[in-house]
């Protein structure tokens, strides 16, 4: 190969030795190449190159010597380059492949330490894709030298990477990392087991108890929360509640993640909601991260719970707020509740009805946040 080729190749990818680490097998059946993920249970079939690219990754080849050797092969180096950076780019993608954790900060990266339901957890991020999942988690940000968890965000081209203390977690794309960051925290926050119970309820803050808004995805959690916020309720999460041993109640105060289609709905609540930059989902859907602005921190110890709203949204729906009996009540709670081990135990069950037991359950029918909005300011005097 010309030397002008072989600088074009180096330049095109280059990455450092060793960059990557395969996360699959590569199998020959039948004259096909297949990609077994065992993370995912998935299989990839592949053609001969991306099979060859493969193997060479195995070896521990940096991706310009690939390049290089598949264009000594009689590969125009340009197409070689393409080669590699494709097969890369979609390996990343599927999570197949895996770039090495930075041996050392750098002076280029910007450190936050975040203080969450009793951990503290530092996340060092490059300069150049801190913004905005920075600013999404400053509300809870604190001062502190020390930390429990270290999670490094590492940029590979068009990928993002993250690691648990240089341990790789997961990839995505930098417009999915404040959504990606946001659920590795709440796994960490749910295998740290400083809890009794987590149930998938959004819940403020009247008169110092906590009120429960629990209902399926889509019945409006997040914009009704936003929108009791509004009208003087504190935040204490929008998502996910923990739940103590006495059945009293710790917020998760990460910021809501409001879809594309409540952005109208919000408005009135949020009038800077527009300006906030626009983050996806893995599934490609559109999210702004809302912070109250009278976002207040919760006491630093759990809170009882005053009342349980079961949210039932639809349109034309007569708004109403009805008495929910105890079973009805224990249902909404246990949907997509989760207690550490995974198995919802007998102490689970009897923090619940110990909730159950003290606690006003109602129903809530609506149509109009308006009208949610005084029904359960009415019921929470």
């Amino acid at each position: 190969m010309k030397q002008s080729e072989a600088m074009t190749a180096r330049n095109a990818i280059d990455c450092g030795p060793a960059t990557f680490v395969v996360q699959a097998r590569l199998a020959r059946v039948r004259g096909q190449n297949l990609l077994f993920s065992p993370s995912q249970q998935a299989i990839f079939a592949v053609n001969d190159t991306a099979a060859d690219i493969w193997r060479s990754l195995e070896e521990g080849m940096p991706p310009q010597a690939i390049s290089v050797e598949i264009a000594r092969g009689g590969v125009d180096s340009r197409e070689a380059n393409q080669h590699v950076e494709t097969a890369l780019r979609d390996w990343q993608r599927l999570n197949l492949v895996r770039p090495r954790a930075a041996a050392s900060p750098s002076s280029a990266q910007v450190s936050q330490v975040i203080a969450i339901a009793g951990l503290f957890i530092r996340i060092l991020y490059p300069a150049t894709c801190a913004f905005p999942a920075i600013r999404i988690f400053r509300h809870i940000e604190v001062r502190r030298e020390t930390a429990d968890i270290l999670l490094r965000v590492v940029q590979h081209r068009e990928r993002i990477h993250l690691f648990r203390d240089d341990e790789w977690v997961l990839s995505c794309s930098p417009d999915e990392l404040p959504v990606m960051l946001k659920g590795q925290l709440l796994t960490e926050v749910l295998d740290y087991g400083a809890y009794e119970l987590a149930v998938h309820a959004a819940a403020v803050l009247r008169n110092e108890r906590i009120v429960l808004l629990c209902g399926n995805p889509g019945a409006g959690k997040t914009t009704l929360t936003m929108a009791l916020v509004h009208a003087g309720f504190g935040f204490a999460s929008d998502d996910v509640t923990l739940l103590d041993s006495s059945g009293r109640g710790v917020g998760l105060p990460f910021a809501p993640a409001v879809k594309a289609g409540a952005w109208p709905l919000l408005a009135e609540y949020c009038p800077d909601l527009d300006a906030v930059p626009v983050s996806r989902r893995p599934d490609r859907r559109r999210v702004r991260f809302a912070m109250p602005s009278e976002f207040v921190p919760l006491p630093p110890f759990p809170v009882p719970i005053a009342c349980v709203v079961l949210l039932r949204r639809g349109r034309d729906l007569k708004a109403g707020l009805e008495p929910v009996e105890p079973a009805g009540a224990l249902r909404g709670l246990l949907n997509g509740a989760f207690s550490p081990g995974r198995e919802l135990s007998s102490a689970a069950f009897d923090v619940l009805t110990q909730v159950i037991e003290s606690a006003e359950t109602y129903r809530l029918t609506y149509s109009r946040l308006d009208d949610a909005v005084e029904l359960i300011a009415s019921a929470c005097q």
